[in-house]
């Protein structure tokens, strides 16, 4: 690869401006897909949650935490579209729509985490997923707007990756694609946002 061409290869985990990219953009839905390495051990369960933000970077109350037993936040502006337990069928296992022009003022920022429930309870991590997948779609015409993919062969001993950011600048929205793994799994990442959950959500 040559100067040149390194230069013109996109950074697919630069932010995305969803506003710019879609105009009259109102309603977004975040699905994460992912597919396992072949494993003869019990099936891992793998969930999708998220995290609504105030400027302070923390949750303003319990019920910002959105995931498969409180599908529902930000006044019903963030809503969770159901457990798959499993990871089979084609398209997103997991998604989370938001309603961005009914999200208070006051929310700055969402992160979007996937995490495996009881993971250190079975030994489970990461690194038995071979892809993960996150997208962004236009819930009012299901257009895809952005596609990311990262490999869970770097996410041994991660019980819980942050695979998307989404953030208010002005009236814009971005949406920042991830991948990295969060030391000491969901309950970790719950507090560092000001909730307490059990270490076996």
């Amino acid at each position: 690869m040559n100067a040149e061409t390194a230069k013109q290869k996109p950074n697919h985990n630069m932010p995305v401006n969803l506003t710019r990219a879609t105009p009259g953009l109102r309603k977004l839905t975040i699905g994460v897909a992912w597919e396992f390495q072949p494993y003869d051990g019990d099936p891992l369960d793998v969930d999708l949650s998220c995290f609504i933000l105030g400027r302070d970077g923390m949750t303003r109350e319990d019920p910002d935490f959105v995931f498969y037993n409180n599908p529902q936040g930000a006044a019903l502006a963030v809503k969770h579209l159901g457990d798959n337990r499993t990871g089979a069928g084609e398209g997103d296992d997991e998604a989370i729509m938001v309603d961005l022009d009914n999200l208070s003022f006051d929310i700055w920022r969402i992160v979007f985490v996937a995490s495996i429930y009881q993971g250190e309870d079975h030994d489970h991590d990461f690194g038995k997923l071979r892809e993960i997948v996150t997208r962004v779609e236009n819930a009012d015409n299901a257009t895809e707007i952005h596609r990311h993919k990262f490999s869970g062969h770097k996410l041994e001993a991660a019980t819980a990756v942050k695979v998307a950011e989404l953030h208010r600048d002005g009236v814009e929205w971005h949406f920042t694609p991830g991948g990295d793994p969060i030391k000491g799994g969901l309950a970790e990442a719950a507090r560092s946002y000001g909730i307490l959950i059990s270490s076996t959500t």
